[in-house]
């Protein structure tokens, strides 16, 4: 007989253990899990372990759902998998509706989910609890040269110059892309949760910041998660979030210059909304569009 239950704060060992048991055979893991990972997936991404289920056969897992959430805002629902002996007898959506059951009670009512664009598996599933399209998310990569002999002052404004990460994060244009145009990974809930770690490139004049970037490059060498936005060394750097008082291309490819030359590897902005930097900017400034991610929505049902 199946059992289901929601995880607690203690659970973090058995949720890694019923990843590794439902994705099995080769190259189904979508990513690896350990408890070091879940621990920083709370504190990065706001997982809550009460947010996560486990369903059992007996005392063996044979499914499992990882999710966070973050109030008044959204849940995300980062994965859901059942081990391939218990597949197509609704384990899944059982526990995609107890999630939802649970929403509607203590919110956010909001659910949504990430998905890759060619993930027609996981489009089906989703799409079979009730979840619809909501946008979708583009990732730029930007190979961005420093000029010889250094980047030059650019319209009579200062060099670029590092800034503490505090000082962006309390620029009032920080805020002005709407938490929910933007992925969960660079929402400013994001930014916030990783404290000190970003760094801050800005170009400023004596009134303000007139543009300015964050970007992040504590790399992870063991094939990190992708929800927490740390590049492997030797992978593209990644860009955390763009902003200014003019954010022109003359005034934001110099920043993108300094942190590529630095980091001695090209520049990569993940799941874009296309509301998040002014239109056409991203390419202008020698951004390029590659994978392009899913996002969908439900709004969580009372039983």
């Amino acid at each position: 007989m199946t059992a289901y239950r929601f995880c607690r704060s203690d659970d973090v060992p058995l949720i890694v253990d019923a990843y590794e048991r439902c994705n099995v055979g080769a190259g189904a893991r979508p990513w690896r899990l350990t408890v070091d990972h879940m621990k920083r997936l709370g504190r990065e991404m706001n997982l809550w372990t009460s947010s996560c289920m486990v369903a059992f056969e007996g005392s063996d897992p044979i499914g499992v759902l990882i999710a966070a959430k973050r109030e008044p805002i959204a849940s995300l629902v980062l994965h859901v998998a059942v081990h391939p002996d218990h597949r197509r007898r609704g384990h899944g959506r059982h526990m995609m509706t107890s999630l939802s059951q649970k929403m509607a009670i203590l919110e956010p009512t909001l659910m949504l989910v990430e998905l890759p664009e060619d993930d027609a598996l996981g489009r089906r599933f989703f799409e079979a609890c009730g979840f619809t399209r909501r946008d979708v998310l583009t990732d730029y990569t930007c190979a961005a040269e420093a000029p010889a002999g250094g980047v030059d002052p650019v319209g009579g404004v200062d060099l670029v110059a590092d800034v503490a990460a505090a000082e962006l994060v309390s620029q009032e244009d920080f805020e002005a892309v709407p938490e929910l145009d933007r992925c969960w990974q660079r929402a400013p809930q994001s930014i916030r949760n990783l404290r000190d770690r970003p760094q801050g490139l800005a170009i400023a004049t004596d009134r303000d910041f007139e543009a300015w970037l964050l970007h992040r490059g504590d790399g992870d060498a063991e094939n990190p998660l992708p929800f927490l936005a740390t590049p492997p060394p030797g992978t593209p750097l990644e860009v955390l979030a763009l902003g200014g008082k003019m954010p022109v291309p003359a005034l934001v490819r110099p920043l993108l210059a300094v942190a590529s030359d630095r980091a001695g590897r090209p520049l990569h902005m993940p799941r874009v909304h296309p509301s998040e930097v002014p239109a056409g900017l991203i390419e202008q400034v020698g951004f390029r569009p590659g994978a392009r991610t899913t996002r969908y929505e439900n709004d969580a049902a009372p039983a």
